[in-house]
């Protein structure tokens, strides 16, 4: 296993995720030693610490179903969606009810209508 993919899978864990939310909230928890001038791989596990981080809110907000997790080919997928429709309205569409994120109910990829104002 490559770094890139062992350091994705650490930011993963769980209990490193909560860590991370008691960082983020109590601001005494540190991560490293050094603050300042973070190496290559330490900006790359703050990366995916992030990652994972809003990943999990939009999860545990029923923004997206939890089955996006099964790959990260999903999980990219999914950022990457996101990042791309963060500053656009999305309407959800009217009659059968469906996830409001990337899987519906029948186990298809479905991203939900964008429109641009």
């Amino acid at each position: 296993m490559d770094l890139e993919k062992y350091v994705r899978k650490l930011a993963k864990r769980t209990d490193i995720l909560n860590q991370f939310a008691a960082a983020k909230e109590l601001k005494s928890i540190r991560f490293f030693i050094n603050e300042i001038d973070l190496s290559k791989i330490q900006n790359s596990f703050l990366s995916y610490l992030y990652l994972y981080y809003n990943l999990y809110q939009d999860i545990y907000t029923d923004k997206v179903s939890s089955k996006v997790t099964d790959d990260e080919i999903y999980e990219d997928a999914y950022l990457y969606y996101k990042s791309k429709v963060s500053d656009k309205v999305i309407k959800k569409p009217k009659g059968k009810k469906q996830l409001d994120g990337v899987f519906s109910k029948d186990n298809k990829i479905n991203f939900p209508k964008i429109e641009v104002n």
